[in-house]
């Protein structure tokens, strides 16, 4: 096949992901004036974009955080011979961090053309896919306020975040992995694809994109005293196994719970069922590192 060119790259922001789509898209047409671009202003649009012109190229540029590389994703399952890339813009960009994509467009570029690539694991979540992370609990309890905030950001998720931490109360779940039930009281449970929600915070150290599975996280309430030192190993990447945190990897697991949201890539949706999960299969992703 031949070397990627320029001519064969398509770069779609997502103008309501972050606060600097507009200064992104400027910079990326004055650094490369023959690439493509499309303004995605919603779902429809894009949708049609996509069907209509996937076949013309061989990458796409996605320009967003992670819920807007989660729109993605089945596209790049249906045509298999567009690869993923990123140029993050999101509030914590988990997928982007975990991949190595920072905001440096020729950097970005440079790894484009240099045809590099790697496969990683989509996660299906009864009709939704997921590439990154996917939960119940506290943390779709603060993906959903936070989807209610005027502001976006890193500022407006902390302030979420500690607002939750005084207003939510644990969810009761059973999770059957493999044939084994797992049940109880739980703070927060996580299905990871990667380590991180984003923001460099690791809720699962051990996670790989690619191994064919997943990480379920298991966290039970936390005393007030414990927290501060919870919150240092999680940015460390140093939580394990204790009498508050369980990690079972699998490649598929259901969830019963009374929780009434979940996220799948921290975009908030109404629980209504139980979730089963499970590893679909795999998309190309540029490769960002020598």
């Amino acid at each position: 096949m031949e070397k990627i060119s320029l001519q064969d790259i398509i770069f779609v922001i997502n103008p309501h992901s972050g606060t600097k789509s507009g200064k992104i898209l400027e910079q990326f047409k004055e650094l490369a004036p023959e690439i493509d671009y499309f303004i995605s202003n919603t779902l429809k649009e894009f949708d049609a974009f996509v069907n209509t012109n996937a076949e013309k190229y061989r990458v796409l540029i996605i320009c967003g955080g992670d819920g807007t590389i989660n729109t993605t994703l089945k596209y790049l399952i249906k045509y298999p011979k567009l690869k993923l890339a990123v140029l993050p813009n999101g509030s914590g960009n988990g997928f982007a961090r975990e991949l190595g994509f920072n905001g440096n467009i020729q950097e970005l570029l440079d790894s484009i053309l240099r045809d590099g690539t790697e496969m990683v694991d989509v996660l299906k979540v009864n009709d939704e896919l997921s590439c990154n992370m996917l939960g119940l609990g506290f943390d779709s309890y603060v993906a959903n306020e936070f989807d209610k905030m005027p502001a976006r950001g890193l500022k407006t998720y902390v302030v979420c975040t500690i607002q939750a931490l005084f207003k939510y109360k644990p969810i009761q779940a059973k999770v059957t992995v493999d044939g084994s039930v797992i049940e109880g009281k739980y703070h927060m449970i996580n299905i990871a694809n990667t380590r991180q929600f984003g923001n460099n915070a690791l809720i699962a150290p051990q996670a790989i994109y690619n191994d064919g599975l997943f990480d379920l996280v298991l966290i039970k309430k936390i005393p007030f005293y414990v927290v501060p030192s919870f919150v240092v190993r999680l940015f460390l990447g140093k939580l394990k196994n204790s009498k508050y945190v369980q990690f079972v990897k699998a490649n598929s697991l259901v969830i019963d719970s009374n929780s009434e949201t979940y996220h799948v890539d921290g975009e908030p949706k109404a629980l209504t069922e139980t979730l089963n999960v499970e590893i679909l299969k795999q998309i190309e992703v540029v490769k960002t590192k020598l």
